[in-house]
C-alpha cells in the first residue's frame, strides 16, 4: 500500500497537518511519502494507492501548483487510487482551497474517498505563527482515521 501526501504550505500549517496525517497512516501502509508540491510531479503518483492533497487558501483558491498536479495526473491513474483533500483557512468561509480542489477533481470524474478536511486556523486575519488548536487536531485525527479505514480492506486482502 503506497500513500502519497502532497501539500502546499506558505507558513507551515499544511506541512504540519500533512505530517500528522502521514504519522497516523504509517501503521496502515507499507510506504507513506509526505512531500511539498514543489517536489512532486504527476509521474510520482505511479503506483500510488491513496493520494492526499492539501492546500492553503489564498483568494478562495488552492495553490496553482496543486491544481496543476490534479489536472495533469492521467485519468486512468486517478481512477485506480483513492483520493482525499484537506486545507487550511482562517474562517470557515466558502469557497476555499478545498472547494477549488474538489471542483478540479470532480471535473476529472474523481469522487473523494472521504469528506474533505477543513482546518480552521484561530485568527481573524491570517497570522503566520497561529497554532492548530486541539479541536482542529481532533478533526485531523478523525480524517486520518477515516483514511486508514479506507486502507484496511486493501491491507487485509494481501
Amino acid at each position: 500500500m503506497r500513500v502519497l501526501i502532497v501539500y502546499a504550505s506558505w507558513f507551515g500549517h499544511n506541512r504540519e497537518v500533512a505530517r500528522i496525517i502521514a504519522d497516523r497512516l504509517s501503521p496502515y501502509a507499507s510506504h507513506v511519502i509526505c512531500a511539498p508540491v514543489t517536489s512532486v510531479t504527476a509521474s510520482d503518483t505511479i503506483g500510488c494507492d491513496l493520494l492526499v492533497l492539501g492546500s492553503f487558501t489564498h483568494a478562495h483558491h488552492a495553490s496553482w501548483r496543486l491544481r496543476h498536479l490534479a489536472e495533469t495526473i492521467p485519468e486512468r491513474r486517478l481512477k485506480r487510487m483513492a483520493i482525499a483533500v484537506f486545507g487550511t483557512q482562517t474562517v470557515d468561509e466558502r469557497p476555499s482551497s478545498i472547494d477549488d480542489l474538489v471542483s478540479v477533481l470532480a471535473e476529472r470524474g474523481v469522487r473523494l474517498a472521504v469528506p474533505p478536511l477543513r482546518v480552521i486556523l484561530p485568527a481573524p486575519d491570517f497570522v503566520p505563527w497561529s497554532r492548530i488548536t486541539p479541536a482542529e487536531r481532533a478533526k485531523i485525527d478523525a480524517f486520518a482515521q477515516a483514511l486508514a479505514h479506507q486502507l484496511e480492506p486493501e491491507t487485509m486482502s494481501r
